[in-house]
């Protein structure tokens, strides 16, 4: 039976809201402690010599308290998820210890006055243990709400340090990238054979190329030294990039720009476009007769959107993700939200947060 009791008290706690995940460990280290003292505050040594008191007591305080203690755990809760933030951190213990030391004195009231009205086992009223009781039971509050905010502030640091690693090591990787992005022996290739056609055809053009060149050759030293960059510097990137696209591929490749000024002033990650736009290209087919075409906007909750047409490549290989993966860990660590893929009615949408100087975590 008592262990039936003591379980279906437990099951009944990991049900219900928790402070911290230390919430179990607490209250059955804590609650014996409470159960003896006031038990020996009411019955003295009589709740050690009499059988009869000892579990007829013992159970009688411990389902009240268990009751009073998920009270209690709720109503933490509920002022920890009105004061959050670390600056009120003293002003959150205060209000606790407060509201919970005057639901504690009118239990204890409770169990010395109801036990002597009640005649509760031969009990009657000893005005000097109640006191003391009063005293004891304030000081065990202090202690457990401390013990909740150290277990609490200790769970904060080791998600804290681990979200750390985890942007040190997506940091890293993205370093890895932008230096494969500087070095792409294909673009450049690419790039130059544009441009020595450029030069015999229209000098005008090839000087024009050569500058978009040298701007995004530029950009990509820079972004590899830099974690995040206004959307506008990107947007003017871009467009760079496209012009080199453009001058490859013709008609066969086209982008509209329809970013609303409000937002050029949100930061994102260096070479985001380009790595969206080198996905888009690795995966879909290209011709005069079906041209590839992307679309940058922003949506009416402050997101960045990147579509373009499916038209995927026949007997494509397979095509690496690592870019698209590395971008959506990096977005979800720093703002907790993912970035969104989704494909339909032959449109691949992508929508990644725009942030905040003032927001985001710097690694």
């Amino acid at each position: 039976m008592g262990f039936s009791f003591f379980n279906s008290i437990n099951r009944l706690i990991m049900q219900l809201p928790q402070y911290t995940k230390n919430d179990r460990q607490i209250y059955f280290t804590s609650m014996p402690v409470v159960v003896l003292l006031i038990n020996f505050m009411l019955f003295q040594t009589r709740y050690f010599t009499e059988l009869k008191v000892f579990v007829f007591s013992g159970l009688i305080i411990w389902t009240v308290m268990s009751i009073i203690w998920i009270g209690f755990t709720w109503l933490a809760v509920t002022i920890r998820n009105r004061l959050p933030a670390d600056k009120d951190l003293m002003k959150r213990i205060g209000l606790t210890i407060l509201i919970i030391a005057i639901i504690q004195a009118l239990v204890i009231t409770l169990f010395f006055k109801g036990y002597d009205y009640f005649d509760i086992l031969d009990y009657q009223l000893n005005e000097n243990a109640y006191y003391w009781s009063l005293l004891i039971a304030f000081i065990l509050n202090i202690i457990v709400i401390f013990a909740h905010e150290g277990f609490e502030s200790f769970e904060k640091w080791k998600v804290t340090l681990t979200e750390t690693e985890q942007l040190k090591k997506i940091y890293t990787q993205s370093q890895l990238l932008s230096l494969k992005s500087q070095v792409n022996p294909h673009f450049l290739f690419n790039c130059l054979n544009t441009l020595s056609s450029l030069i015999t055809e229209d000098e005008e053009k090839a000087e024009k190329f050569l500058n978009e060149l040298t701007r995004i050759y530029r950009y990509l030293l820079r972004g590899n030294e830099e974690q995040f960059v206004k959307l506008e510097t990107e947007l003017q990137f871009i467009n760079s990039y496209y012009y080199l696209i453009k001058a490859r591929y013709g008609e066969s490749i086209q982008m509209t720009l329809d970013v609303e000024e409000r937002y050029k002033d949100k930061l994102v990650t260096p070479l985001l476009l380009q790595t969206l736009f080198e996905y888009s290209f690795n995966t879909n087919m290209i011709a005069k007769d079906k041209p590839l075409k992307f679309h940058i906007t922003t949506d009416s909750s402050g997101r960045l959107l990147f579509s373009n047409n499916i038209q995927p490549k026949q007997n494509a290989e397979t095509v690496s993700t690592a870019g698209i993966t590395n971008l959506s860990d990096k977005y979800r660590l720093l703002t907790g939200e993912e970035i969104n893929v989704v494909n339909d009615f032959n449109v691949s949408s992508v929508k990644v947060p725009l942030l905040d100087e003032k927001k985001i975590n710097i690694v």
